[in-house]
């Protein structure tokens, strides 16, 4: 499979599969905001807009960002069918492809042997026409001009995501192909992601349940004596049992929640404690970001009374987004609500954000903010309240949005909780 390859192909020799965010709509999406945009070409630099496009998470783009890219490219005539190009030695991800590609492109060095008289399974032979007979590309800015001269769009209107490509990248693209038109459009992407399809829900609902498991494993330890050390351990334990990745995981008890970034202590449980915690994971690239708090005994007054302040912010806005409103307006819902339940000085830069393949996404519920909840917009709302002497009291859920009304995707109880 090349980019001169005439008709798409899926990646994995059956039947064009359904990508992660819902081929159709995803597809209608992006062709309507290429089309908005005066765009015949996109192209993903991030591993994140990467996943997005073909559901394959790259590993360069991951651990070697700046030195070893994958990249996608859709078109507007086949926003369906992505290009991919890739370091030879991680081409193989092709074969991870989770909808049909237009063409594959490998490039640099790397030396797979291929023994005499060797049979190869079907699999095999797939990825060898990519990954040793195909001659390679010098580098990715060499892979991409190939895909695009290939596809016939070398004096095209080309947007690329700015935000992941290396300094000086637009730049060469444009000396490459002097003909096209070469804009940056990481915004576009932000906003084409902005609605969720099924496939993606499905997949943070899952993150969200692996990181609720790691939670009630966490809790299921608690004892005079247990340290932060031993939660966070038990926490990530039951997140890698599950499947899931652990991203970051912040528990704090009592007092220490005020100082919730720091690393985890050794300073033992004792009963009467508050437990924050503030942790995320993702399952086949798609992230989780969730809060409890709990009390070890019986809670004191205040961490009960300004528990209760937070969930009702929470609860605020689960209820009150819909489509139409706008990030800023969700804010001051919901910082109202929380002033309202009993801590009329409650101040935030922020009570939630999108989620999906990255952690913050579009929407961000932030003061003043005018972009636009859509139907099928993630909201990941959160009312964190961190008090020097009392700590941090904290709960986060991420919810949909829809026109027919807002759907939880976490089954963990949101009320305090109590550990006898």
């Amino acid at each position: 499979m090349t980019a001169d390859d005439a008709a798409p192909r899926d990646a994995t020799g059956d039947a064009t599969a359904g990508d992660a965010s819902g081929a159709g709509p995803r597809s209608r999406r992006l062709a309507r905001h290429l089309d908005e945009a005066g765009l015949d070409a996109l192209v993903a630099t991030s591993a994140e807009n990467v996943l997005y496009l073909t559901g394959i998470s790259s590993i360069g783009g991951q651990n070697h960002p700046y030195s070893s890219r994958a990249l996608a490219v859709v078109t507007r005539e086949r926003p369906d069918a992505p290009y991919f190009a890739s370091s030879r030695g991680d081409v193989d991800q092709f074969l991870d492809a989770t909808t049909a590609l237009s063409g594959v492109v490998a490039y640099g060095t790397f030396h797979r042997v291929l023994p005499e008289d060797l049979e190869l399974t079907a699999r095999e032979e797939r990825f060898k026409e990519i990954g040793v007979d195909a001659p390679p590309s010098a580098d990715a800015l060499a892979a991409l001009v190939r895909i695009l001269t290939g596809a016939g769009l070398a004096k095209a209107r080309i947007g690329v995501d700015e935000n992941a490509a290396p300094l000086g990248f637009l730049d060469r693209l444009r000396e490459a192909l002097p003909g096209a038109e070469v804009r940056p459009a990481a915004a576009l992407l932000q906003q084409v992601r902005k609605v969720k399809g099924e496939a993606e829900l499905d997949r943070i609902a899952r993150s969200a349940a692996i990181a609720e498991a790691g939670v009630l494993a966490a809790l299921g330890i608690a004892a005079e004596g247990v340290t932060e050390r031993d939660m966070v351990r038990e926490f990530e334990t039951a997140v890698a049992r599950e499947g899931g990745r652990s991203r970051f995981t912040l528990i704090k008890f009592g007092r220490e929640g005020v100082l919730g970034q720091t690393r985890p202590g050794d300073t033992p449980l004792r009963r009467g404690d508050s437990i924050w915690f503030d942790a995320g994971c993702t399952w086949r690239g798609y992230w989780s970001d969730i809060a409890r708090t709990a009390s070890f005994g019986a809670p004191a007054p205040r961490l009960a009374a300004v528990y209760a302040a937070m969930l009702a912010g929470e609860q605020a806005a689960l209820e009150s987004a819909k489509p139409g409103m706008t990030g800023g307006e969700l804010f001051d819902r919901t910082v109202e609500a929380v002033r309202a339940a009993g801590v009329p000085h409650y101040r935030r830069h922020h009570v939630g954000h999108g989620i999906g393949a990255e952690i913050y996404e579009p929407v961000l519920i932030t003061p003043g903010n005018k972009d636009v909840i859509e139907d099928g917009t993630m909201v990941n709302s959160e009312t964190p309240y961190y008090e020097f002497g009392l700590g941090g009291v904290h709960v986060e859920d991420p919810f949909v949005v829809t026109s027919d009304g807002n759907r939880l995707l976490t089954t963990l109880d949101r009320s305090l909780i109590v550990i006898d």
